[in-house]
């Protein structure tokens, strides 16, 4: 759990599991995976992307729209159009090994840096209604391609579906070496070449993302929000977007600066408006 999660403005610590309308909100499984379906519709047409709908408000749309412009671009790059690009084929078989080990590796080393793994025992009851583990479980039999019984770990159907989705990878790099073979030696040295910026194109050796302008983590921070965000937005009749910013600072624990210039050109920057309050946007700033 990052920092500003446990700790506001003032230096209060709060509890990280205790979070509003947990009864009512969505779980954290369905604003994943609704964002990620958002996501792959910004993804397949980044210059014309569909319009928001009262489930994605426009500056969710618009921050999406720009992680397309920044961290997510190399891999757009990728998407293959008629003729074998042997570099790019590389590069694509590379992020795929990237993948496998930001899960293997990355994932445990990420938990324990933000103190997850040493959540309680009453800690995960708190949090448990919020992931939605439930949901995922409805979920496992169309990922899985096979019933799957009530009695069944959660957790082992996790592993089973991504060792399936690691098999599916490793076919893919099969399936290219198999085809590498029969190429030139030029041909080969290109997708090896490919493979090797493949591996570092969107995370490097640390888990960063590559290609990041510093916005990155605030984006992320404003999409794990946006529920709550959005609430105020729509309900806080009358506020500026000063009020916003000192809200965010107080409420959620994301960490940005307290000068309402600097978060006004931000505001701007993802067309995040107050309702009938606060200047207009003046497109966003690149």
């Amino acid at each position: 759990m990052s920092e500003s999660s446990k700790q506001n403005e003032s230096g209060c610590e709060s509890d990280p599991c205790a979070k509003p309308d947990a009864g009512t909100a969505p779980t954290i499984f369905e604003q994943v995976w609704t964002m990620q379906e958002r996501l792959n519709q910004v993804a397949r047409s980044p210059s014309n992307p569909t319009p928001a709908t009262n489930e994605f408000p426009e500056w969710h749309s618009k921050i999406l729209e720009r992680l397309t412009k920044t961290i997510l671009k190399p891999i757009l790059k990728l998407k293959p159009r008629g003729t074998v690009n042997w570099r790019n084929y590389g590069k694509m078989i590379g992020l795929f090994e990237r993948y496998k080990t930001f899960i293997t590796h990355d994932v445990v080393r990420m938990f324990e840096k933000e103190g997850l793994d040493k959540i309680t025992d009453q800690q995960w009851e708190q949090l448990e209604p919020l992931l939605g583990l439930d949901q995922l479980r409805e979920r496992m039999p169309a990922l899985l391609g096979r019933p799957v019984a009530d009695d069944e770990p959660l957790e082992n159907l996790i592993d089973e579906a991504l060792g399936r989705q690691f098999q599916h990878l490793d076919n893919l790099k099969s399936d290219a070496f198999r085809f590498l073979a029969l190429q030139s030696p030029k041909t080969t040295s290109l997708f090896f070449k490919g493979m090797a910026e493949g591996y570092n194109c969107f995370l490097d050796v640390e888990g960063g993302y590559v290609g990041d302008r510093g916005r990155t983590r605030l984006y992320l921070d404003f999409l794990v929000h946006r529920m709550e965000i959005e609430k105020y937005r729509q309900t806080a009749t009358g506020k500026s977007r000063h009020d916003l910013q000192n809200w965010v600072i107080h409420e959620t624990g994301i960490r940005i600066p307290a000068d309402p210039e600097w978060f006004d050109h931000y505001c701007d920057e993802i067309w995040l408006r107050m309702k009938g309050v606060g200047r207009k946007r003046n497109g966003p700033i690149l």
